[in-house]
């Protein structure tokens, strides 16, 4: 059984957390839509407002020192009122959604060209498909971005679509670059044993 470097369980768990989510979300968005849109809602306004009034909690218990060098108050108050508002407007989160979704899709565009590079620094001739996977992430993000009128009778269904092709992408670039890593690694262990 092959060794996992701490380096790579760091990367290995970020990344298959980063892909799970794509596409637990993704198919739970394009299946069940309306359901899953409510549940998401009370869902951050319980979180929201339970780290809220913990940070208030905080604030409160700390001594005038650490208050006033710290952000708890504002933190926790800022929280706990974008708590409130989702639990009252539910309707709030499926608006914001397209550009929330939006905002995800070119970081992990941007995250996908950080991928390509590494690649193409280690030798791998494939690096530019993940260039092309990451123009993918930047059109289908932008156009969440600048189309939510469009986009609000598809717009779950899109976003749905949209994290599950982020999804494959992002584990289709995952392997490849292991495979790659994995390769770059025992060349340059045979070349140091050769020393």
């Amino acid at each position: 059984m092959k060794r996992i470097l701490p380096q790579d369980w760091n990367r290995i768990t970020s990344y298959g957390a980063m892909i799970l989510f794509y596409f637990v979300f993704g198919l739970l968005l394009l299946l069940w839509p309306g359901a899953f849109l409510k549940i998401t809602s009370l869902c951050i306004a319980v979180l929201m407002c339970v780290s809220g009034i913990r940070c208030i909690i905080s604030y409160v218990r700390s001594s005038a020192l650490e208050g006033a060098l710290g952000m708890e108050l504002a933190l926790g108050l800022a929280a706990l009122c974008v708590g409130v508002l989702i639990f009252c407007f539910p309707e709030l989160l499926q608006a914001l959604l397209p550009f929330l979704w939006g905002i995800s899709l070119l970081i992990g565009g941007f995250g996908k060209v950080q991928m390509s590079v590494d690649m193409k620094r280690i030798g791998d001739s494939y690096w530019w498909i993940l260039l092309i996977g990451s123009a993918v992430s930047f059109v289908l993000g932008v156009f969440a971005i600048t189309q939510p009128t469009f986009l609000a009778t598809a717009m779950i269904q899109f976003v749905g679509i949209s994290l599950i092709v982020e999804g494959v992408q992002d584990l289709v670039a995952f392997i490849s670059l292991n495979h790659r890593i994995r390769t770059f690694r025992k060349a340059l262990e045979q070349a140091a044993n050769q020393q």
